[in-house]
């Protein structure tokens, strides 16, 4: 898994080996290096880096070396996140104004944007299944979570009350986990891909950002 860190000053990109409970940096560009996405096959890496002055999205290699600038553009452009293909990538831009979710070919090419019903939405995740996109979308009450298909139709809002954010896919596309603070905590929940049967699975405290464990 990745984090960024400021232990060293800078905020660098860091990747945590689970196994063996150890941790190396592999991005120090000077500014940013956050929101980083693996590849499917576990090579590469998308991240945003602002190194030139502006948040853009990068591809790097495993060893941190930068292979590719995707995104140049005068916008904050980050929240990269891989199609389970890894032939394309989503992520958030506020070049239209608002921030939106876009899609665009591994070498940066053929953008498009996503989503138009609400006017910010951010934080997408690409189903394993590669039929629908999960992001949040801002509410008066703070984000709601919603999905789109990659065509770009059939927005669905799955989430009503309280604030909801980070949402992430089981491995089977089937379901979505989240945090939301509807009880006036911070707890983890889970549903299904449809917004239905909504479950609690932490109780107590503050937690944030789930992430579903790959199956194995």
């Amino acid at each position: 898994m990745t984090f960024t860190s400021y232990k060293e000053g800078n905020p660098d990109l860091w990747v945590l080996d689970l196994d063996r409970s150890e941790n190396h940096k592999i991005s120090s560009e000077l500014g940013l290096n956050s929101a980083a996405s693996w590849s499917p096959d576990g090579r590469q890496l998308a991240l945003t880096l602002t190194k030139d002055g502006n948040a853009e999205i990068y591809l790097i290699n495993q060893k941190g070396e930068i292979e590719t600038r995707l995104t140049k553009n005068w916008s904050i452009d980050s929240s990269p996140c891989f199609s389970p293909n890894g032939k394309q990538i989503a992520f958030t831009s506020d070049r239209a104004g608002a921030p939106q979710i876009y899609v665009m070919d591994l070498d940066g090419s053929n953008v498009r944007k996503l989503t138009y019903e609400t006017s910010y939405n951010d934080s997408p995740a690409w189903s394993p299944r590669g039929d629908k996109i999960a992001f949040v979308t801002r509410s008066p009450g703070g984000f709601d979570v919603c999905t789109i298909d990659i065509t770009g139709e059939n927005f669905m809002r799955l989430t009503s009350s309280g604030s909801n954010e980070n949402p992430q896919w089981s491995p089977d596309g089937y379901h979505l986990v989240f945090s939301s603070n509807t009880t006036g905590k911070n707890e983890i929940y889970t549903m299904n891909w449809d917004g239905t049967n909504v479950k609690p699975i932490t109780e107590g405290g503050e937690n944030y950002n789930p992430c579903w464990s790959p199956s194995r």
